[in-house]
């Protein structure tokens, strides 16, 4: 039995998550799941090998602690996504497609954050954002003060809050030292799938208040 089997019989997923993981490991996107780089009350995220040795990072959506109706405001206004079915399972599938949509519009528009490779039902599948030997790399957080030019990571940080909104028509609606990645002095962006369009009533507050959350950095320095 793989690794990554052992990993998912541990009791933490039920048989609806077991199989959309199978189904991915059959089609060759990751061999193993080796360890939990982040848990949460709503998602984990796994490093996974592939049969080739490089990683994978598969963030699996938890779908019983979904906080649900937190979501279903947050889908709300968005154009991309339309008939949506209002129960848990649905609500998780369409939560999952939207940060995979969201790490994509990211992307392209020059923001720095981990590239979507695949999702399936409540699997994401990304790039894994790391040192090259496997460890994955840590949150601003954590490295702040540790920083060479602290001050030009918050201004890079700045302008792609300032991308998203003007190039992607999205905004973060979370941003923080926490969900920010550091690689080698560079910002990553994460935790995407709460990411609205600036369509979305909403979308001004949470842009003010992602960039509230950044200014405060600087004081911290």
């Amino acid at each position: 039995m793989h690794k990554g089997s052992r990993k998912i019989e541990s009791g933490i997923f039920d048989e609806y998550t077991k199989k959309n993981v199978y189904n991915l490991q059959s089609k060759g996107y990751f061999d193993t799941l080796d360890y939990p780089v982040s848990t949460g009350k709503e998602a984990d995220v796994f490093r996974g090998t592939t049969s080739n040795g490089e990683f994978v990072a598969v963030k699996i959506y938890r779908v019983e602690t979904t906080r649900f109706k937190k979501m279903i405001d947050y889908l709300m206004y968005d154009p991309r996504f339309t008939g949506i079915k209002e129960t848990k399972r649905g609500i998780v599938e369409a939560w999952c497609k939207k940060e995979f949509r969201n790490l994509r519009d990211a992307e392209e528009v020059g923001v720095a954050c981990p590239k979507p490779i695949k999702a399936f039902k409540n699997v994401l599948l990304m790039d894994f954002v790391g040192d090259g030997k496997g460890n994955a790399c840590p949150k601003m957080k954590d490295v702040l003060k540790k920083l060479e030019n602290p001050e030009e990571v918050i201004e890079k940080v700045k302008r792609y809050i300032d991308l998203l909104y003007k190039e992607a028509e999205l905004v973060h609606s979370d941003l923080s030292e926490y969900n920010i990645l550091i690689k080698e002095e560079e910002p990553i962006l994460i935790d995407m799938g709460q990411a609205i369009s600036v369509k979305h009533p909403m979308a001004k507050e949470f842009l003010e208040r992602d960039m509230r959350n950044i200014d405060r950095l600087s004081r911290k320095i």
